[in-house]
Protein backbone atom coordinates (compact mmCIF):
# COMPACT_ATOMS: atom_id res chain seq x y z
CA UNK A 1 0.00 0.00 0.00
CA UNK A 2 2.81 2.52 1.16
CA UNK A 3 4.77 1.63 -2.43
CA UNK A 4 0.98 2.25 -4.06
CA UNK A 5 1.20 5.49 -2.25
CA UNK A 6 4.59 6.46 -3.08
CA UNK A 7 4.12 6.05 -7.52
CA UNK A 8 1.12 7.88 -7.04
CA UNK A 9 2.59 10.24 -5.57
CA UNK A 10 5.26 10.40 -7.81
CA UNK A 11 5.57 13.76 -10.46
CA UNK A 12 4.96 12.93 -14.08
CA UNK A 13 6.72 15.31 -17.27
CA UNK A 14 4.53 18.03 -17.90
CA UNK A 15 5.17 17.40 -21.19
CA UNK A 16 4.90 13.61 -22.18
CA UNK A 17 3.27 12.64 -18.78
CA UNK A 18 5.97 9.87 -18.56
CA UNK A 19 6.64 9.18 -14.42
CA UNK A 20 9.87 11.33 -13.67
CA UNK A 21 12.21 8.73 -11.47
CA UNK A 22 15.97 9.73 -10.78
CA UNK A 23 16.64 8.30 -14.39
CA UNK A 24 14.79 10.88 -16.84
CA UNK A 25 14.55 13.80 -14.44
CA UNK A 26 16.03 16.59 -15.50
CA UNK A 27 17.09 19.61 -14.37
CA UNK A 28 14.81 21.95 -16.49
CA UNK A 29 17.06 25.36 -16.88
CA UNK A 30 14.81 28.44 -16.98
CA UNK A 31 17.43 30.66 -18.87
CA UNK A 32 19.92 28.39 -20.95
CA UNK A 33 23.02 27.45 -18.90
CA UNK A 34 24.95 29.19 -21.75
CA UNK A 35 23.56 32.18 -21.00
CA UNK A 36 24.46 32.07 -17.05
CA UNK A 37 21.33 30.53 -16.18
CA UNK A 38 21.10 29.26 -12.26
CA UNK A 39 17.62 28.21 -11.95
CA UNK A 40 17.06 24.85 -13.37
CA UNK A 41 14.13 23.19 -10.78
CA UNK A 42 13.56 19.23 -11.32
CA UNK A 43 10.48 17.59 -11.13
CA UNK A 44 8.87 19.11 -14.56
CA UNK A 45 9.76 17.59 -17.35
CA UNK A 46 11.88 14.59 -18.55
CA UNK A 47 15.11 14.37 -20.36
CA UNK A 48 13.53 13.96 -24.02
CA UNK A 49 11.29 17.30 -23.37
CA UNK A 50 13.95 19.23 -22.15
CA UNK A 51 15.66 18.31 -25.38
CA UNK A 52 12.81 19.40 -27.61
CA UNK A 53 12.17 22.63 -25.49
CA UNK A 54 15.94 23.03 -26.18
CA UNK A 55 15.18 22.59 -30.00
CA UNK A 56 11.77 24.12 -30.37
CA UNK A 57 12.62 27.55 -28.67
CA UNK A 58 16.16 27.65 -25.92
CA UNK A 59 18.72 26.97 -29.05
CA UNK A 60 17.85 29.89 -30.99
CA UNK A 61 17.78 32.60 -27.81
CA UNK A 62 21.76 31.16 -26.93
CA UNK A 63 22.32 32.11 -30.52
CA UNK A 64 21.09 35.52 -30.56
CA UNK A 65 23.54 36.32 -27.79
CA UNK A 66 26.63 35.01 -30.24
CA UNK A 67 29.64 35.73 -29.08
CA UNK A 68 28.80 37.71 -26.54
CA UNK A 69 28.52 35.02 -23.44
CA UNK A 70 32.50 34.10 -24.26
CA UNK A 71 33.67 36.91 -24.83
CA UNK A 72 31.98 37.74 -20.77
CA UNK A 73 32.76 34.68 -19.58
CA UNK A 74 29.45 34.55 -18.24
CA UNK A 75 29.29 32.04 -14.96
CA UNK A 76 28.33 28.70 -16.60
CA UNK A 77 26.18 26.29 -14.21
CA UNK A 78 27.60 23.52 -15.89
CA UNK A 79 31.08 23.08 -18.33
CA UNK A 80 33.31 25.95 -19.77
CA UNK A 81 31.94 28.33 -22.88
CA UNK A 82 33.37 27.12 -26.00
CA UNK A 83 36.14 28.90 -27.80
CA UNK A 84 34.54 31.67 -30.52
CA UNK A 85 36.04 32.28 -33.88
CA UNK A 86 35.24 36.26 -34.81
CA UNK A 87 36.09 38.51 -37.56
CA UNK A 88 37.42 42.08 -36.80
CA UNK A 89 36.32 44.68 -38.54
CA UNK A 90 39.48 44.45 -40.97
CA UNK A 91 38.51 41.42 -41.92
CA UNK A 92 40.94 38.83 -39.64
CA UNK A 93 39.65 36.51 -37.79
CA UNK A 94 40.67 36.11 -34.49
CA UNK A 95 39.60 33.17 -31.28
CA UNK A 96 38.16 33.98 -28.22
CA UNK A 97 38.73 32.07 -25.19
CA UNK A 98 36.89 31.80 -21.70
CA UNK A 99 39.02 33.35 -20.35
CA UNK A 100 39.36 36.41 -22.21
CA UNK A 101 42.28 35.60 -24.38
CA UNK A 102 42.06 36.92 -27.46
CA UNK A 103 43.97 35.53 -30.37
CA UNK A 104 44.68 35.44 -34.09
CA UNK A 105 42.99 32.28 -35.43
CA UNK A 106 44.60 33.04 -39.44
CA UNK A 107 46.53 30.90 -40.52
CA UNK A 108 49.83 32.27 -42.72
CA UNK A 109 52.77 30.47 -44.44
CA UNK A 110 54.63 33.41 -46.62
CA UNK A 111 57.93 32.96 -47.94
CA UNK A 112 60.02 35.90 -49.18
CA UNK A 113 63.30 36.30 -50.44
CA UNK A 114 65.30 38.97 -49.04
CA UNK A 115 68.95 39.98 -48.98
CA UNK A 116 70.44 37.66 -46.66
CA UNK A 117 68.23 34.67 -47.64
CA UNK A 118 64.60 33.78 -46.97
CA UNK A 119 62.23 35.36 -45.17
CA UNK A 120 59.21 33.15 -43.61
CA UNK A 121 56.09 34.41 -41.86
CA UNK A 122 53.82 31.45 -39.99
CA UNK A 123 50.95 32.14 -38.16
CA UNK A 124 48.17 29.79 -36.41
CA UNK A 125 45.69 30.14 -34.37
CA UNK A 126 46.75 26.81 -31.92
CA UNK A 127 50.24 25.77 -31.61
CA UNK A 128 49.07 22.62 -33.22
CA UNK A 129 49.00 23.73 -36.35
CA UNK A 130 51.74 26.30 -35.67
CA UNK A 131 53.88 23.09 -35.15
CA UNK A 132 53.06 21.72 -38.64
CA UNK A 133 53.49 25.04 -40.37
CA UNK A 134 57.05 24.85 -38.19
CA UNK A 135 57.80 20.99 -39.50
CA UNK A 136 56.94 22.43 -42.95
CA UNK A 137 59.32 24.91 -42.75
CA UNK A 138 62.04 23.05 -41.66
CA UNK A 139 61.26 20.48 -44.61
CA UNK A 140 62.07 23.69 -46.91
CA UNK A 141 65.13 24.93 -45.02
CA UNK A 142 66.48 22.67 -42.78
CA UNK A 143 68.84 24.69 -40.93
CA UNK A 144 65.66 26.21 -38.85
CA UNK A 145 65.83 25.77 -35.24
CA UNK A 146 62.52 24.64 -34.71
CA UNK A 147 62.97 24.97 -30.62
CA UNK A 148 64.03 28.52 -31.03
CA UNK A 149 61.45 29.40 -33.34
CA UNK A 150 58.73 28.14 -31.10
CA UNK A 151 60.13 30.07 -28.46
CA UNK A 152 60.48 33.49 -30.52
CA UNK A 153 56.75 32.75 -31.43
CA UNK A 154 54.59 35.91 -30.06
CA UNK A 155 50.75 35.76 -29.42
CA UNK A 156 48.69 37.97 -31.50
CA UNK A 157 45.65 39.59 -30.54
CA UNK A 158 43.07 42.27 -31.92
CA UNK A 159 45.37 45.52 -32.87
CA UNK A 160 44.26 48.46 -31.40
CA UNK A 161 42.91 50.49 -33.90
CA UNK A 162 40.68 47.30 -35.11
CA UNK A 163 37.51 45.99 -33.78
CA UNK A 164 35.47 42.54 -33.16
CA UNK A 165 32.75 42.36 -35.40
CA UNK A 166 29.78 41.41 -32.64
CA UNK A 167 26.01 41.35 -33.37
CA UNK A 168 22.90 40.04 -31.78
CA UNK A 169 19.85 38.98 -33.11
CA UNK A 170 16.76 39.81 -30.58
CA UNK A 171 14.15 39.44 -34.01
CA UNK A 172 10.85 36.92 -32.23
CA UNK A 173 11.79 34.34 -34.51
CA UNK A 174 15.16 34.21 -32.29
CA UNK A 175 13.99 35.24 -28.76
CA UNK A 176 10.11 35.34 -27.88
CA UNK A 177 10.48 31.53 -27.88
CA UNK A 178 12.71 31.18 -25.50
CA UNK A 179 10.71 33.71 -23.49
CA UNK A 180 8.04 31.74 -23.46
CA UNK A 181 9.75 28.58 -22.41
CA UNK A 182 11.58 30.75 -19.02
CA UNK A 183 7.95 32.06 -18.11
CA UNK A 184 6.09 28.70 -18.31
CA UNK A 185 9.06 26.63 -16.42
CA UNK A 186 9.31 29.41 -13.70
CA UNK A 187 6.04 29.51 -13.26
CA UNK A 188 5.60 26.14 -12.64
CA UNK A 189 8.54 25.91 -10.09
CA UNK A 190 6.76 29.14 -8.35
CA UNK A 191 3.38 28.17 -8.33
CA UNK A 192 2.93 24.47 -9.22
CA UNK A 193 0.66 25.15 -12.07
CA UNK A 194 1.34 25.71 -15.60
CA UNK A 195 -1.05 27.62 -17.14
CA UNK A 196 -1.15 26.55 -20.12
CA UNK A 197 -0.77 22.53 -21.28
CA UNK A 198 2.62 21.58 -23.32
CA UNK A 199 0.61 20.86 -26.82
CA UNK A 200 -0.49 24.93 -25.95
CA UNK A 201 2.64 25.75 -25.39
CA UNK A 202 4.86 24.57 -28.20
CA UNK A 203 1.70 26.03 -30.05
CA UNK A 204 2.38 28.98 -28.37
CA UNK A 205 6.04 29.21 -28.95
CA UNK A 206 4.93 28.99 -32.70
CA UNK A 207 2.92 31.56 -32.77
CA UNK A 208 5.41 33.96 -31.00
CA UNK A 209 8.25 33.24 -33.09
CA UNK A 210 6.11 34.30 -36.36
CA UNK A 211 4.95 37.44 -34.85
CA UNK A 212 5.46 38.10 -31.31
CA UNK A 213 2.30 37.18 -29.71
CA UNK A 214 1.64 39.93 -27.10
CA UNK A 215 4.90 40.97 -26.18
CA UNK A 216 6.47 43.57 -27.09
CA UNK A 217 10.05 44.81 -26.40
CA UNK A 218 10.33 47.00 -23.08
CA UNK A 219 13.65 48.24 -23.85
CA UNK A 220 13.39 50.39 -20.69
CA UNK A 221 12.39 47.82 -18.46
CA UNK A 222 9.14 47.02 -16.63
CA UNK A 223 6.70 50.32 -15.57
CA UNK A 224 7.00 50.29 -12.26
CA UNK A 225 9.85 47.92 -11.09
CA UNK A 226 12.44 49.69 -8.94
CA UNK A 227 15.29 48.11 -7.51
CA UNK A 228 19.35 47.91 -7.86
CA UNK A 229 21.07 48.54 -11.25
CA UNK A 230 22.28 45.07 -12.01
CA UNK A 231 24.41 45.91 -15.29
CA UNK A 232 24.42 41.97 -16.25
CA UNK A 233 21.66 39.71 -14.82
CA UNK A 234 18.47 38.18 -15.95
CA UNK A 235 14.90 38.80 -14.30
CA UNK A 236 11.29 36.73 -14.32
CA UNK A 237 8.33 38.95 -13.40
CA UNK A 238 4.68 38.29 -13.36
CA UNK A 239 2.24 40.10 -11.78
CA UNK A 240 -1.29 40.31 -12.18
CA UNK A 241 -3.38 43.78 -12.63
CA UNK A 242 -6.29 42.72 -10.51
CA UNK A 243 -9.14 45.14 -11.85
CA UNK A 244 -8.75 43.48 -15.34
CA UNK A 245 -7.83 40.25 -14.74
CA UNK A 246 -4.99 40.73 -16.62
CA UNK A 247 -1.09 39.01 -15.61
CA UNK A 248 1.50 40.54 -17.00
CA UNK A 249 5.02 38.69 -17.66
CA UNK A 250 8.51 40.33 -17.85
CA UNK A 251 11.83 38.86 -18.94
CA UNK A 252 15.50 40.14 -18.95
CA UNK A 253 18.40 38.16 -20.47
CA UNK A 254 21.95 39.02 -19.36
CA UNK A 255 20.74 42.71 -18.60
CA UNK A 256 20.08 43.40 -22.71
CA UNK A 257 17.20 42.22 -23.89
CA UNK A 258 14.38 42.89 -22.18
CA UNK A 259 10.47 41.42 -23.61
CA UNK A 260 7.01 41.03 -21.91
CA UNK A 261 3.50 42.12 -21.98
CA UNK A 262 -0.07 40.12 -21.88
CA UNK A 263 1.11 36.11 -20.71
CA UNK A 264 -3.08 36.19 -19.95
CA UNK A 265 -6.04 38.57 -20.57
CA UNK A 266 -8.83 40.13 -19.05
CA UNK A 267 -10.91 37.17 -17.45
CA UNK A 268 -7.67 35.91 -15.50
CA UNK A 269 -6.63 36.03 -12.18
CA UNK A 270 -8.41 38.93 -10.08
CA UNK A 271 -6.38 38.64 -6.95
CA UNK A 272 -3.23 40.21 -6.66
CA UNK A 273 0.03 37.56 -7.61
CA UNK A 274 3.20 39.06 -8.24
CA UNK A 275 6.40 36.77 -7.85
CA UNK A 276 10.01 38.60 -8.74
CA UNK A 277 13.01 36.97 -9.68
CA UNK A 278 16.51 38.45 -10.42
CA UNK A 279 19.78 36.91 -10.90
CA UNK A 280 22.60 38.99 -10.35
CA UNK A 281 25.29 37.49 -13.20
CA UNK A 282 28.55 39.09 -11.27
CA UNK A 283 28.01 38.37 -7.98
CA UNK A 284 26.01 35.12 -8.97
CA UNK A 285 23.64 35.59 -6.44
CA UNK A 286 19.78 36.11 -6.44
CA UNK A 287 18.22 39.65 -5.88
CA UNK A 288 14.79 39.53 -6.40
CA UNK A 289 14.23 40.41 -2.69
CA UNK A 290 15.84 43.92 -3.60
CA UNK A 291 13.22 45.17 -6.43
CA UNK A 292 9.37 46.12 -5.77
CA UNK A 293 6.12 47.16 -8.16
CA UNK A 294 4.77 50.26 -8.05
CA UNK A 295 1.15 49.63 -8.11
CA UNK A 296 0.23 52.92 -9.52
CA UNK A 297 2.39 53.10 -12.33
CA UNK A 298 2.06 48.78 -13.33
CA UNK A 299 -1.76 49.05 -13.36
CA UNK A 300 -2.08 52.44 -15.16
CA UNK A 301 -0.16 51.27 -18.45
CA UNK A 302 -2.20 49.86 -21.16
CA UNK A 303 -0.56 46.59 -21.86
CA UNK A 304 -1.37 45.99 -25.53
CA UNK A 305 0.86 49.42 -26.18
CA UNK A 306 3.73 49.63 -23.62
CA UNK A 307 6.99 49.24 -25.48
CA UNK A 308 7.77 48.43 -28.93
CA UNK A 309 5.36 45.95 -30.81
CA UNK A 310 8.04 42.86 -32.14
CA UNK A 311 7.51 44.90 -36.34
CA UNK A 312 9.36 47.83 -35.05
CA UNK A 313 13.20 47.79 -35.58
CA UNK A 314 14.83 48.41 -32.32
CA UNK A 315 18.00 50.23 -32.62
CA UNK A 316 20.68 47.84 -32.11
CA UNK A 317 22.87 51.04 -30.38
CA UNK A 318 20.31 50.50 -27.71
CA UNK A 319 21.57 46.78 -26.98
CA UNK A 320 25.37 47.26 -27.41
CA UNK A 321 25.48 50.17 -25.02
CA UNK A 322 23.75 48.16 -22.23
CA UNK A 323 25.98 44.98 -23.42
CA UNK A 324 29.36 47.48 -23.21
CA UNK A 325 28.44 48.39 -20.00
CA UNK A 326 27.97 44.95 -18.89
CA UNK A 327 31.30 44.15 -20.08
CA UNK A 328 33.08 47.04 -18.42
CA UNK A 329 31.37 45.68 -15.18
CA UNK A 330 32.11 42.43 -15.44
Amino acid sequence: MREAKRRAAAPKCRGCGTTLTAQNDSAAHVFPNALGGRLKPKGIICRSCNTALDRAADNALVKAFGDWPTLLNLPRDEGEHPPKLVETRDGRRVRIEADGKITSAQVTYDVAEIEDGHQVIIAAGNMKTFRELLKRTKKQFSQLDIDAAEQAAQVVGVADDDMLKLGFDFSPQAVFGGVITAIWLYLIRTTGRAFMDWDRLLKCVGEMQKHGGTFRYLVDGLPGLTGPDIPLGHKIIIRTVPRTGEMIAFVEVMGILRVGGLFASAGGPRSLIEHVYAYDLIQQRERGAEFSIDPGEFERQDWKLAGLGPTVSVRRADFADRANRAMFWH
